[in-house]
This record gives structure tokens, sequence and C-alpha cells, in this order.
């Protein structure tokens, strides 16, 4: 775990969390020297994980490993946290919709309630909810989805307490990739939720 500007190791919590149940399945700390952490986690399920520091936005990361039938081993990951500072912004890897719908699954309401938690410890920020498609299908399609979806977090957030003033939401559609489009493992990142500090 480091700091994403400086590289300087940061002593984090990381919790990893149960996406369907809700329950934590672990909460350890990482070292403040080298930022390193390890875990051991039973398989069949999947899992979100949330590292926060203070100071800092969130990591989100998803485990998915239900259908793992013996013990996997994952590369080392990298975890940079972004400082609470306009033009941040944070990847939600646990918030999750049916194919081509934009209701909210129940799966997605730990990280929902992981992004209401900073908002609220940080109520001077002003918040972008954006929503990205990977290219399948229709771009004018892709585009209306991506808008409905980051709306959907938008009204969540909202009806859970925060004032509409600090928050909006924009669709972008299959505009920008990060990965390619030619792979189901480089589509599934382009389908993705994010935050980005706007104000402050």
């Amino acid at each position: 775990v480091f700091n994403k500007k400086t590289g300087q190791k940061l002593s984090a919590t990381i919790s990893i969390i149960n996406v369907e149940s809700g329950e934590v399945a672990a909460g350890i700390t990482s070292d403040g020297t080298n930022g390193a952490f390890t875990v051991t986690l039973p398989a069949g399920v999947t899992y979100a994980m949330h590292v926060t520091a203070k100071g800092y936005l969130f990591y989100s990361a998803n485990f998915n490993i239900k259908h793992a039938d013996k013990g996997i081993t994952l590369e080392p990951l990298q975890v940079p946290l972004s400082p609470i500072e306009i033009g941040e912004q944070i990847t939600l890897r646990n918030i999750f919709f049916e194919t081509a719908q934009y209701e909210l699954l129940p799966t997605s309401k730990v990280e929902l309630k992981t992004l209401l938690d900073i908002l609220e410890k940080n109520p001077q920020i002003k918040v972008e909810i954006a929503g990205h498609t990977d290219n399948v299908g229709k771009s004018e399609a892709n585009q209306t989805l991506s808008e409905q979806r980051a709306q959907s977090v938008y009204n969540w957030l909202i009806e859970n307490g925060i004032d509409e003033s600090r928050l909006s939401y924009q669709g972008y559609g299959d505009s920008k990739p990060i990965a390619t489009n030619d792979t189901e493992q480089g589509r599934s990142q382009n389908r993705r939720t994010t935050m980005t500090i706007i104000g402050e």
C-alpha cells in the first residue's frame, strides 16, 4: 500500500468482505514501513477488498474465487491510495448491475456503504459519479446505459443523506476505455463506475 503521488509506503486498514452476506471476512493493517500485508481466505466466495487510510480515497478490488476448487495464489497486488485532492479518481470495482441493466444489485451495498462513509467523513469534497461501458453493442445504447448506471449510484447517495449539491453524474459510454476491448478480461475492466473529486 503506498501513496499514489509520492510512493511513500502506508499503514492502512484492509477490510475484506463477503459481497453476498456483507460479513467482514478479514480485517488487517498494512505495515507502515513497507506497506505490506498478507491474507489467506476461504475459496467459494466473491470478496470485496477496501483499503482505507486517513486523508486518502479508498482503494477497491474484487476477488471472485467462487469457483476455485483448489488453493490459488494471487500475484502481489500494488495498492496505490490517492490523496483527497481535486482531480483524483477511484474505480468502484464492487458496483454491480445485470447485463444491459442499470438497477443496482444487492451485492453493491458493501461498496456503496464505503463510498457513503468517505463522503460523510470528508464533507468538503464534491464528486462526479461516472459510468463507463465496453464497446459491445451500439455506442448510443452504451452512452445511455452508462448515464443510467451513474445516476443509480447518484440517487442512492442522495437517498442515504448526501446533499445533491455535492454530487453530479455523467455517462461516458465506451469513449474512455482503460483496457483492450478485444478480450473479455479487458472488456470487464472497461465496464466500470468511477468517482472523481471535482471540488473542495
